[in-house]
Order: structure tokens, then C-alpha cells, then sequence
């Protein structure tokens, strides 16, 4: 018999080590994804087939008065791939991009969930108002807006404090969370 000291196994040699390793490359590899998709240097604005967006209902307005139209808004005449969102923050500064890239929240998509209950897409829009916020990633934080869509109808509710708006301005990318923004126009040409 030989007395060998057992010598331990390197980090890559073990089956927890190598699954490990393959979560690190495969979760880095979907943030480089996400971030170009978010800033549009892949998927494109392509004129074959436009991303999907976030639906647009209007079953559960949260202004009292009017009914509003059930169903799904229609995109304002002028062309949602030639809009321009134009974000205003609290101090006055203004930010413009592309409408078709601006997002709301990092993962999220080309709209808002109001009340936790209704998405609204940006290309419905024409206004979403910020008129008051929980501060920034406060736990359950809410802000409350009030949205003008395209056919004219304005809804009012909350959505969630804790995600920011984010857009390619010319200058680089910019992200405000609701407590910084006073407004965003979304404008077609006409």
C-alpha cells in the first residue's frame, strides 16, 4: 500500500464546476444580446416585419367619465418607424431618440403596464405624463401618469417605480427612472 496524499480536483474537473462555468458564459452572452437588441444594433428596424410589441388594450382606463374603446388602438397615421420619442426630465433637459427603440424597463418592451393590469404600447401613445413618483427602486414603489393615445383617449394610473425609460439620444444612451421624467412625447411626422 502507498500512502498518496488524495489530491483535490480542480474547479473544471467537477460537474457543479463545469454546469457553473456554462451558466457564467450562457447568462453573459444573453445581457450582450439584451443590450444590443435594447440599443437596436441587432433586430433591426427591418421593413419586413416589425418586433413585436407590447399590446395595446384599452379595456381598463383608469380615468373616471367616458367610457373608452374596448379593443386594441390603432398606430397614428405618419409612421411609428419615423417617430421621434422626446423625453423631458424634471429639470427641463430633453432627450430625443427614435421612437421605435425608446423602452421601458432594461428587459422590457415598447410600452407600459398600467394599474398591473394593462399594457400599453408606446406606438399608441402620443403623451405619457409622470406626475408623481415613488423615489427610484423604493420597494413597491409606484408612479403615477396620465397618457394621451393616439385616437385622443386619456387613461391615468400607475406603473412601476422601479423601472427606468431608456433611449439612444444622439449623444449616448440614457436612463431615467419616472421620479426624473416630468413627460414623453411620442411625435410622427406629418
Amino acid at each position: 500500500m502507498t500512502d498518496q496524499p488524495h489530491q483535490p480536483k480542480g474547479f473544471w474537473q467537477t460537474a457543479p464546476g463545469i454546469l457553473t462555468g456554462i451558466a457564467g458564459v450562457l447568462t453573459a452572452i444573453g445581457a450582450v444580446l439584451a443590450i444590443l437588441l435594447q440599443l437596436g444594433v441587432i433586430g433591426g428596424s427591418g421593413t419586413a416585419t416589425a418586433p413585436p410589441s407590447v399590446p395595446s388594450r384599452t379595456t381598463a382606463a383608469a380615468t373616471p367619465g367616458p367610457a373608452t374603446p374596448t379593443g386594441t388602438t390603432r398606430p397614428a397615421a405618419g409612421g411609428w418607424e419615423n417617430a421621434t420619442a422626446v423625453m423631458t426630465a424634471n429639470d427641463g433637459t430633453t432627450y430625443q431618440s427614435r421612437a421605435s427603440t425608446f423602452r421601458y424597463c432594461f428587459a422590457g418592451g415598447g410600452g407600459v403596464n398600467v394599474n398591473k393590469a394593462q399594457d400599453i404600447a408606446f406606438e399608441s401613445m402620443t403623451l405619457l405624463e409622470v406626475l408623481r413618483s415613488d423615489i427610484a427602486l423604493s420597494p413597491g414603489g409606484r408612479a403615477d401618469v396620465r397618457i394621451t393615445l393616439t385616437n385622443g383617449t386619456v387613461l391615468t394610473g400607475t406603473i412601476d417605480a422601479g423601472c427606468d425609460f431608456i433611449m439612444q439620444a444622439e449623444a449616448g444612451r440614457v436612463s431615467l427612472y419616472p421620479d426624473k421624467v416630468r413627460k414623453i412625447e411620442f411625435q410622427r411626422p406629418t
